[in-house]
């Protein structure tokens, strides 16, 4: 069933480990583009040392996936042709105001706006709950929340390997990303689920919470969080609990879409 669905232009936007992983995966089966990357590629040529020591898996992925990704220098280069943008720039956390800085997002999405507005936008970075609708409004751009968990020093193997996928949108885009992103990994399996926009951040943000403070949150605490956020609990209770209530991906059922 695979070989007959459309290989797609896609620009990866972002810099570091995460974008390099991402580019990886979906250039299995699309053209990717990597934006911002000239740093990453002259160091290699030059060094012929890994860009990323901490990432031991990254550089055996790329060598043996990531030979058709395209490295290009700006995010204006890799926007030419993208039928589909993710953008995997990370926000910068500010110790001053105990919040995120999205100055890095934003640019993305400003660059979108301006070379490839028509384009569908991912956002696989961390965003605060209700980002991405303000960002859509703002942008006048299609953003898809659609965050990974992608530990320090395993950036590679979580990528191929997630735990499950949460992609903010159930229109037929965010269907079609939900497939590129089961195709990208390894296991074909991989639980999946379409949920809002604001659920799926959620979602993520009670998940990061899990791996620092090393338990999850009570049901009653995620409740009491989505009713004053005014978020529908269901959509972000299942999202917690993958491997109970997140439907196992049918090829079958997102080919006859």
């Amino acid at each position: 069933m695979f070989h007959n669905l459309p290989r797609l232009s896609v620009a990866v936007l972002g810099s570091g480990p995460r974008a390099l992983a991402t580019a990886i995966c979906l250039s299995r089966h699309h053209a990717v583009a990597l934006g911002e990357a000239g740093d990453y590629r002259s160091r290699r040529q030059l060094a012929r040392l890994p860009m990323y020591p901490d990432e031991t898996k990254l550089d055996e992925f790329l060598h043996r996936m990531g030979r058709s990704i395209k490295f290009t220098d700006s995010y204006q280069g890799s926007l030419t042709t993208a039928d589909l943008v993710v953008v995997s720039a990370q926000p910068e956390y500010r110790i001053a105001t105990r919040s995120f800085d999205m100055a890095p997002i934003e640019r993305c999405l400003d660059a979108v706006r301006r070379h490839r507005p028509r384009a569908t936008v991912v956002l696989e970075a961390p965003t605060p709950v209700g980002y991405a609708l303000k960002a859509s409004l703002e942008h006048h751009i299609m953003v898809i929340p659609a965050p990974w968990l992608m530990r320090e020093g395993h950036v590679a193997i979580d990528r191929a390997l997630p735990r499950h996928i949460v992609v903010g949108s159930s229109c037929e885009r965010g269907l079609n990303y939900a497939f590129m992103a089961v195709r990208s990994s390894r296991d074909h399996n991989t639980p999946y689920l379409l949920t809002n926009a604001s659920e799926a951040e959620a979602i993520h943000a009670f998940e990061r919470k899990r791996i620092v403070r090393g338990h999850s949150e009570s049901i009653e605490e995620v409740v009491d969080y989505c009713k004053r956020q005014r978020l529908d609990e269901d959509q972000v209770l299942r999202g917690l609990q993958p491997l109970a209530f997140v439907r196992r991906s049918q090829v079958q059922e997102l080919l006859s879409v």
